[in-house]
């Protein structure tokens, strides 16, 4: 890790301790860090906190929309949240913040943008007005560079000389040498069995419209869930296959991590203590699977957003 991203790190890590109010507002951070476009460390602190402030008023909006312009701003807001996660993110384990921590600074910065809009919304009746205005101004002003900046991070960090190659397929449509590469390089990092096998792929018409893939297994509060994968057909004909084959990579971590607290054997029920997705070891090996994607797969473009996806399971669903 350089210096200026332990700094940094650390900053965030003490924030994450401190009151909510005591976090600098952006707008002031930035005017004391002109040339914050210019450094990857300080890039991926704004580009975490652009993510954060977009997903919060996003989420607020879809959910008490006073009037239609605000639902149609939410859903704005969003997207804009995605690529700014998809640099705050990938910059910060690039440059040395570890998993947790990154967990630990999205806290800080979520505790501190939710406590203004509660002040805002209490005190004025009004989320827009300063310093939360000011804040929210400087990630609208740059977002048009945050996307011209996550396509300058693709080509860069995108694996020369890949070209496409033929895809093996299973009989519903998965891509079985990719699966098999993602599953043994899982093996070797949970300590699976040698003969460990894949679970079961199963295209799902029934799945919600927001469901893209489910790993399901029979526990106490679901004993009839099956041991498998279940696959939304609206899945493989949206997303690309390096992002399908992302996705089945996050759910066989899934597996593996609940097999492997269950020693690896089969059961009528399986315990699942660990709550994955902001678990630092499951964000470390989806993190990595897309890394392995990336570098194998032309044209290997995607990988700063299965790195938005990785962090925004945590984000989204930290009880999962």
């Amino acid at each position: 890790m350089s210096l200026r991203a332990f700094c940094i790190s650390l900053v965030w890590i003490c924030s994450g301790l401190a009151r909510a109010q005591d976090l600098p507002s952006l707008h002031n951070w930035s005017v004391e860090h002109p040339g914050w476009k210019e450094d990857k460390a300080e890039l991926s602190y704004v580009a975490s906190r652009c993510a954060t402030m977009f997903e919060t008023i996003g989420n607020y909006f879809s959910m008490h929309p006073v009037h239609e312009e605000q639902r149609r701003s939410a859903n704005a807001y969003l997207s804009h949240s995605d690529i700014y996660a998809r640099i705050g993110y990938f910059l910060s384990i690039k440059n040395g913040v570890s998993q947790a921590e990154a967990v630990q600074r999205q806290r800080a910065f979520s505790q501190d943008f939710s406590a203004q809009m509660h002040d805002n919304l209490r005190q004025h009746n009004n989320l827009m007005v300063p310093p939360l205005s000011l804040d929210l101004e400087i990630c609208m002003v740059n977002f048009r560079f945050a996307e011209l900046q996550a396509r300058s991070l693709e080509a860069e960090f995108a694996k020369p000389g890949l070209t496409a190659n033929a895809v093996g397929l299973l009989q519903n449509g998965f891509d079985v040498d990719a699966l098999n590469s993602i599953w043994a390089y899982i093996k070797l990092q949970t300590g699976a069995p040698a003969d460990a096998q894949l679970p079961r792929l199963v295209i799902q018409p029934n799945l919600p419209t927001n469901a893209r893939m489910v790993f399901e297994f029979p526990s106490e509060d679901q004993p009839l869930n099956g041991l498998q994968i279940n696959v939304s057909p609206r899945t493989l004909q949206a997303w690309s296959r390096s992002m399908v084959n992302w996705a089945l990579g996050h759910e066989l971590v899934h597996y593996a991590l609940l097999m492997r607290e269950n020693q690896w054997t089969p059961k009528v029920i399986y315990k699942n203590s660990i709550k994955h997705h902001c678990n630092p070891e499951f964000l470390r090996l989806t993190g990595e699977i897309a890394d392995l994607i990336s570098d194998t797969q032309a044209p290997g473009r995607e990988r700063l957003r299965m790195y938005s996806e990785v962090f925004r399971s945590c984000t989204r669903h930290p009880d999962q």
